[in-house]
């Protein structure tokens, strides 16, 4: 893995993966090697060989969620999310080649690049933020 950091505002990093790198591993590697506390992920694609995800599946509460794990080859579509106080929270779009199906979800640890892969990270120069839940237990974000 290598990754670039821009000289201008807004502080632009993409990063590359190369093969068997771990992909939210190496995402929070970089976050944290880089201090990151506020990022926009906006973009990223590539090919994995395993991928480990989850989505919810009730929109009450508690919420109830299901967890997908399965290697082969993989297509990764799309990555987005943000880095919330140094912690990388991104969600995948990836197309399984051997089921045919489209899986979206939450991007757990333990995915693997096959080929190469790419996330592009907007940095929030100067923002401090937390993740938190309220006094009804709602999932908020606040600046510090």
């Amino acid at each position: 893995m290598q990754y670039f950091v821009s000289k201008t505002t807004p502080k632009i990093i993409l990063i590359m993966f190369d093969r068997d790198d771990l992909l939210l591993e190496g995402l929070q590697e970089v976050v944290k090697k880089e201090r990151i506390d506020t990022a926009a992920i906006t973009g990223g694609i590539g090919s994995l060989q395993r991928v480990h995800l989850h989505t919810i599946t009730n929109t009450g509460i508690p919420v109830v969620e299901k967890f997908w794990n399965f290697t082969g080859p993989i297509e990764l579509a799309s990555v987005q999310g943000s880095v919330i106080g140094g912690d990388a929270h991104a969600h995948i779009s990836v197309y399984d080649w051997d089921s045919k199906i489209i899986y979206i979800g939450h991007l757990e640890p333990g995915s693997v690049v096959a080929y190469r892969a790419e996330i592009s990270l907007t940095v929030l120069e100067g923002v401090k933020t937390e993740r938190y839940n309220d006094e009804q237990g709602n999932f908020r974000i606040r600046q510090r």
